[in-house]
């Protein structure tokens, strides 16, 4: 006998977003967000978020974002209320500094880079605690333990061995950070595993590391040869050594263009690694996510918004070029002003609320719809036995990613 429909089994993962109710969704957020000067900017992340949880479904039942708007603009305001007095005193250090010992300045900068990359390591750990303490499947919650301390000593130091193999350690090194971040990441009352080995990437990563090597061995020599400071001009060189010269040049620039397509591709081996890896209990995951779809969108939003800054400015500049001279030279025609104000407020919207509209629907929009669809899960039951966790998320919002700009939405 044929199977009843009633009792078919659900599909164990379904993407049901639509471009169309989601192009409504972030012309609203623009609208509001400009409409606010940008402060409705985090309730616009909040409709976001719910919309992807809500069209995302695991065994037929979506998953729910609880989160807030109001929750992310108090973290914002907290997190502000730190940075800023913090920015203050840098500027009063370096202010104090005498001209006289570069050691000094140079060991401020170091300190400062040294702060804001512990406050980009804290940011983006509690980052994602908050997201998985608002992210719930029938009526269980999602959660992250951990200490983001642990995560910044462990990303420090990864970091730091980073910079002396080259970059030959970053696979390793985002597989770990990943992997402390699984096993404290929790559905329910039962953690998630990652069994994923990271030298699985290094094959994928070895374009990347060899535009490294080379970009790095073309500046030592350089540096050696024509010393630190010294201005190099091409039209004074003698033709051997001009070729020579043009010869490096280019052979870097191929380097570079092969390690950026390099890169690109390797970030999806990762992303499949990572997903891979998982684990619950008996369920297993597994990902067959594909690269040139993405990078076809990816380069199709990116074609779309240089074409629209390249109408905008062939419109604007033919006008505003000469007015912008006329100024220069002390004499203001009627209507400059007010010209210039136009020309800035549309690349102003065109570079705040059109680019990311554009780059969101088609690029990210797809990133997360192949996602979704590319992952299967080996018996997907067993997640429904994770009971209710006691344990209580953060109170406020992503502050420092927000104040950072880190995280997308």
């Amino acid at each position: 006998m044929d199977q009843d429909p009633a009792f078919t089994r659900p599909e164990t993962l379904a993407f049901k977003a639509r471009r169309t109710s989601f192009a409504r969704v972030l012309m609203l957020n623009a609208l509001l967000t400009l409409m606010t000067l940008g402060i409705y900017r985090f309730w616009a992340k909040t409709r976001v978020r719910r919309y992807f949880w809500r069209n995302i479904r695991f065994l037929d039942d979506p998953l729910e974002y609880t989160g807030t708007g109001g929750e992310l603009f108090v973290g914002f305001l907290i997190v502000i209320a730190i940075l800023f007095p913090l920015g203050l005193i840098y500027s009063a250090i370096g202010a104090v500094v005498p001209p006289d010992h570069p050691e000094l300045e140079i060991g401020l900068e170091i300190a400062y880079y040294i702060v804001l990359f512990a406050l980009l390591q804290i940011g983006f750990y509690r980052m994602w605690r908050y997201r998985m303490s608002r992210t719930a499947w029938r009526g269980v919650r999602f959660g992250l333990d951990g200490s983001t301390w642990s995560y910044l000593r462990l990303s420090a130091g990864w970091s730091v061995l980073c910079a002396l193999t080259l970059g030959a350690a970053y696979p390793w090194m985002q597989i770990d950070l990943w992997r402390y971040q699984v096993r404290h990441t929790r559905l329910g009352d039962q953690t998630f595993r990652f069994d994923g080995d990271a030298r699985k990437l290094v094959l994928y990563w070895l374009p990347v590391f060899a535009a490294i090597v080379i970009n790095v061995g073309v500046a030592v020599w350089a540096a050696i040869t024509y010393g630190i400071d010294t201005v190099i001009r091409i039209g004074t060189l003698a033709p051997e050594e001009r070729e020579m010269l043009m010869t490096i040049i280019g052979g870097t620039l191929i380097a570079d263009i092969i390690g950026v397509f390099g890169y690109l591709y390797y970030r999806i081996r990762q992303t499949r690694l990572q997903i891979s890896g998982l684990r619950f209990a008996e369920a297993r995951f597994h990902s067959r996510l594909g690269f040139w779809r993405l990078f076809l969108f990816g380069l199709l939003a990116a074609v779309l918004v240089l074409a629209m800054f390249a109408v905008i400015i062939g419109l604007i500049a033919p006008s505003v070029y000469p007015e912008f001279l006329s100024m220069r030279r002390g004499s203001v025609d009627q209507g400059i002003l007010g010209n210039l104000f136009l020309s800035g407020a549309a690349l102003f919207i065109a570079a705040v609320i059109v680019s990311p509209f554009v780059w969101t629907l088609l690029f990210h929009f797809e990133v997360i719809k192949q996602t979704v669809r590319t992952t299967t899960i080996d018996n997907p039951h067993v997640l429904e036995h994770a009971a209710q966790s006691s344990a209580q998320g953060p109170r406020t919002g992503e502050g420092l990613a927000d104040a950072l700009d880190i995280g997308g939405f």
